[in-house]
């Protein structure tokens, strides 16, 4: 019991550290390289902060536990879309971009809407239970790979504009501290990352001890515990970019990593082994679907495009009912 705390305030303490680490060095990388901070929220950040789901995921298809990979995804992207952006717009509203709106959003649910259709085998080829195999799993690589080759395309374009003046040539030692504080920022970078993923993992190795000590289900564990202590370095770093100023960062993370579990975690495990996932519904997946509609759609109507405190509070809210139906379900 005690072993499992100690790793749980651990895990909270690096991902902490590793936040403030990633956000300075991502946000000054992006103004160096005048990369956009919201291409670096949805590509370093978002894959740096995904790869405790992806181990979590790859690691339960290969110890034979497909629901685990599954409910874990399903979890954690519900927790970022409902429950963190909505802690993000009632700590300060977020102003959703016209890239983000016209772009990334919409890449968002029809990775959701994939993974439903992938998944919902029950419902959509009426098979006695839900099981996401290896063509389905490679669908969802290619939609992935289809999504990066985008990103590097749209921060080509975001660098085309003219690059800053050259010092003169007397002061040619200037170029020494900029390299420098180019290898700081990577490092910042680096080992931010690296804390976050130790961090989770800690989390989930403490959380999830303590709640199979209290007898909760292997679906449960995933959907909840496993889940929300994956999600815990996307809480902590876009929370901490929003709170800095840096909303392209903050909300690309989210959505960047949100993409990247529903279809490069989820494809990688379905490669390992066909997921299976009797435990796993259409209420878990549908409400995975409502929540990247709404995130996208709710901003886009608004005048402001922004996403404040009230729609913040209505994700929260949404979160609490979905968590309390799993907890009633089991």
């Amino acid at each position: 019991m005690w072993h499992d705390i100690i790793f749980l305030i651990l895990g909270l303490a690096l991902l902490v550290a590793g936040a403030n680490y990633v956000t300075d060095g991502a946000v000054a990388i992006a103004r160096k390289f005048r990369v956009s901070n919201l291409i670096i929220g949805l590509t370093v950040v978002a894959l740096g902060s995904t790869l405790p789901d992806m181990v979590v995921c790859i690691e339960s298809a290969f110890h034979g536990k497909p629901a685990m990979a599954i409910g874990e995804v399903i979890g954690s992207n519900t927790f970022d879309l409902l429950l963190v952006i909505g802690v993000m717009g009632l700590v300060r509203p977020l102003r959703v971009s016209t890239v983000m709106r016209r772009q990334d959003l919409p890449i968002l649910l029809i990775a959701s809407v994939a993974l439903w259709v992938a998944g919902d085998t029950v419902l959509f080829d009426r098979l006695p239970h839900n099981v996401i195999n290896r063509s389905s799993g490679i669908m969802l690589l290619m939609i992935f790979v289809f999504y990066m080759w985008f990103m590097i395309l749209s921060s080509r374009k975001s660098s085309d504009a003219p690059a800053p003046q050259a010092a003169p040539s007397s002061a040619p030692a200037a170029a020494t501290p900029l390299l420098q504080r180019q290898w700081v920022s990577w490092a910042m970078i680096a080992a931010g990352l690296g804390a976050l993923v130790v961090g989770g993992n800690w989390v989930v190795d403490g959380a999830g001890g303590l709640a199979l000590r209290v007898g909760m289900s292997q679906g449960m564990v995933a959907l909840t515990v496993v889940a929300i202590g994956n999600a815990l370095p996307d809480l902590v770093t876009s929370l901490t970019a929003a709170l800095k100023g840096a909303s392209g960062i903050a909300l690309g993370n989210i959505v960047g990593s949100c993409i990247i579990n529903s279809l490069l975690s989820v494809g990688l495990s379905a490669l390992v082994i066909p997921l299976k996932a009797d435990s796993i519904g259409f209420v878990d997946f549908i409400t995975l679907v409502g929540a990247s509609a709404l995130i996208w759609i709710v901003p886009a109507l608004s005048k402001s495009k922004t996403i404040g405190r009230l729609f913040g509070a209505i994700l929260i809210l949404l979160y609490a009912g979905y968590m309390a139906f799993t907890i009633v379900r089991g």
